[in-house]
């Protein structure tokens, strides 16, 4: 069989997490040429060491596509990341693009890849978020897409309904999930060495981003930081990601965890530390996708703030409250009091997701020219 030829667009630590464990695989497998473009977050000192979660995995990146500002320019970052990567779709001519979820510069190169007439392969699609403009970029790229490989079998049924290839839709599972098998993730006091703040008990993951079709970002970390005032645990708070009202947050974050102790502000864990975090964290706190998906499936109790998830499936652990000190407060002290438990079944396959993946790249026959027809739900 021909090699294929594929480029896999990665822009932060938010999808980094999710392709890790499948450019990893892919890199070992015949067949396959991958070849790493990595954008945005992952360039900007902001978070972290510009590149610092590939150089660990000793991955080699073929292109490195500035498109962020800073501070972020929502419409011109977008903007420039249509030109980058059209710009490396145009010289390289990749057999596909793998592209992730939902961000506006992933949609801006999935509709570069559109123009180039390079086929695109989505991970995630199906899936809501009703309280960010997430949720239209991931349908968007839903209809851009021509190989759907998504985390739960509800998630292929919203993808088909919207017209797609019943036969380029495959429930993969979700691959971030593949994290959990990692035998290099530091133990308690490693990590607490690392952040520079003793670990005890009990400890509370938080992350909040800005949910870009809600309340000002402000209104909602204040009212998040007001109820972690009223519980007294171990915070480790990491920074936003580069959305609208995130250098807002940051900077609110920082103020607030002035002079207080047991509180930790990171800019970016890295996925390490971060996974490290979910396995040991008495509760994780805010309103990121990571508490919907990823910390019920090891047993941590979630407590989800205000719309920004609305809409995707919940399995285990996860109490939903809106963004006010009151309900947040009574949420945590209750998931704390319940503490961590055995994760059950959420009717996705489980991990590791990988080798599904790479299969599932494997299987496909790349459409040349790339032609979609509208399939007619039965």
């Amino acid at each position: 069989m021909t090699e294929r030829r594929l480029a896999v667009l990665t822009t932060g630590r938010q999808d980094y997490g999710i392709l890790r464990s499948t450019i990893l695989l892919l890199r070992r497998s015949p067949g396959f040429e991958v070849a790493v473009w990595a954008g945005g977050m992952h360039l900007q000192p902001r978070f972290g060491e510009p590149l610092a979660a590939l150089r660990r995995d000793d991955m080699p990146v073929a292109r490195e596509l500035p498109f962020l500002a800073e501070p972020p320019d929502p419409t011109a970052d977008t903007s420039a990341a249509l030109a980058r990567v059209g710009e490396a779709l145009a010289e390289d001519r990749p057999d596909a693009l793998v592209l992730v979820g939902d961000r506006t510069e992933v949609l801006a190169a999935g509709l570069a890849a559109t123009i180039a007439r390079v086929p695109i392969v989505h991970l995630h699609g199906g899936e809501e978020s009703e309280g960010a403009i997430d949720n239209a970029c991931r349908h968007a790229l839903t209809k851009l897409s021509h190989l759907h490989l998504v985390s739960h079998r509800v998630h292929a049924e919203r993808v088909i309904q919207m017209g797609e290839d019943p036969s380029c839709v495959v429930v993969v599972g979700a691959p971030a999930l593949d994290h959990a098998f990692r035998d290099d993730l530091p133990a308690r006091d490693e990590l607490g060495a690392e952040l520079g703040l003793a670990l005890e008990r009990p400890v509370v993951l938080v992350t909040v981003h800005p949910a870009t079709l809600g309340p000002s970002a402000r209104e909602e970390v204040a009212a998040v930081a007001a109820a972690m005032a009223r519980v007294p645990a171990t915070y480790v708070v990491t920074a936003p990601n580069a959305d609208e009202g995130g250098a807002e947050i940051a900077d609110f974050w920082r103020d607030w965890a002035a002079n207080r102790g047991r509180v930790a502000v990171v800019d970016a864990l890295g996925d390490r530390r971060y996974w490290a975090m979910l396995r040991l964290a008495d509760a994780v706190l805010g309103n990121s996708s990571s508490g919907i998906i990823e910390a019920p499936a090891l047993g941590a109790p979630v407590v989800n703030v205000g719309d920004r998830q609305r809409g995707r499936l919940r399995f285990g652990p996860v109490t939903d409250v809106p963004a006010e000190e009151p309900a947040i407060t009574a949420a945590l002290r209750g998931a704390l009091a319940a503490g961590r438990r055995e994760p059950s079944d959420n009717g996705s396959p489980p991990p590791p997701v990988a080798p599904r993946v790479v299969d599932a790249l494997r299987r496909w026959q790349i459409p040349r020219p790339p032609r979609k027809r509208f399939h007619s739900p039965a």
